[in-house]
């Protein structure tokens, strides 16, 4: 149960919404400077309840807790409609947990956390899509101000019909902090450095091995893996997926609007 007392911050990042109920003044703080464009004062959401001690196995991603996780010390159950948190000794590992946590309750609302940059060009969204040092900061650094959604954690959902990426407050390099907005997916680029400029289509199973490793998912279950394999197929025949080769300039945005 929250502890008595300790005012929520109410967020929503790609419509989940979550209170965060931090005891800490200084840790609330930093949340609140953190989370300031996903903050939400009209309702509240799914209890997340940041403890002191330390972790308390409850049956680590299953027996009696629904999942659970362990991380640098800070730990994540997940069990009930609510989540606890204990450990959190800073922002740092409050924005870790909090990424392992929607890539838990984002999977049965049709929805995953994936490594890439995303880019907002006449109202659609640009997804690229690639692990460290694959190009997302290049990405993000070589298009117009004001047009990053986000630079490193990109969250891809089915809503209002159609799939939509959507801002996250999870920055990269580039430290793009994110807009609290979504826009229908244009399309999903694999990113590949090379010396010229050029999409290439990929098959089904070509997209699936480029995108899986970029997915965040951190539980072993089968049902959680199925489900999430399930949605990614779904995506790739709904949503444009390329490989792109790129050099570092702009120039690859004449390919794509080819």
């Amino acid at each position: 149960m929250p502890q008595e007392g300790v005012r929520p911050l109410n967020i929503s990042i790609g419509r989940v919404p979550l209170s965060l109920f931090i005891p800490s003044q200084e840790l609330q703080a930093q949340a609140l400077t953190r989370y300031r464009e996903f903050a939400q004062d009209m309702w509240e959401g799914m209890p997340v309840v940041l403890r002191q001690g330390a972790f308390s196995a409850r049956g680590g991603d299953g027996e009696s807790a629904e999942f659970s996780f362990v991380l640098d010390g800070a730990s994540l159950v997940l069990d009930g409609g609510g989540a606890e948190f204990r450990g959190v000794r800073h922002e740092y590992a409050l924005d870790s947990l909090l990424r392992i946590l929607l890539t838990m309750t984002l999977l049965p609302r049709r929805g995953f956390l994936l490594h890439a940059a995303t880019v907002v060009r006449d109202g659609r969204a640009h997804v690229f899509a690639g692990r460290s040092g694959a190009g997302k900061s290049t990405v993000a650094s070589l298009s117009p101000a004001g047009t990053v959604l986000t630079d490193e954690i990109s969250l891809l959902r089915f809503t209002d019909g159609g799939w939509h990426a959507y801002g996250t407050p999870f920055w990269g390099e580039f430290r793009a902090a994110g807009q609290n907005a979504h826009y229908p997916i244009a399309g999903i680029y694999a990113l590949t450095q090379a010396a010229e400029d050029r999409l290439d289509p990929m098959s089904t199973k070509e997209i699936l091995r480029a995108l899986l490793p970029c997915v965040l998912f951190f539980t072993q279950k089968p049902e959680a893996n199925e489900m999430l394999l399930r949605l990614l197929l779904d995506m790739t025949t709904i949503v444009s997926c390329q490989r792109l080769h790129f050099r570092r300039s702009d120039a690859f945005w004449k390919v794509i609007a080819a």
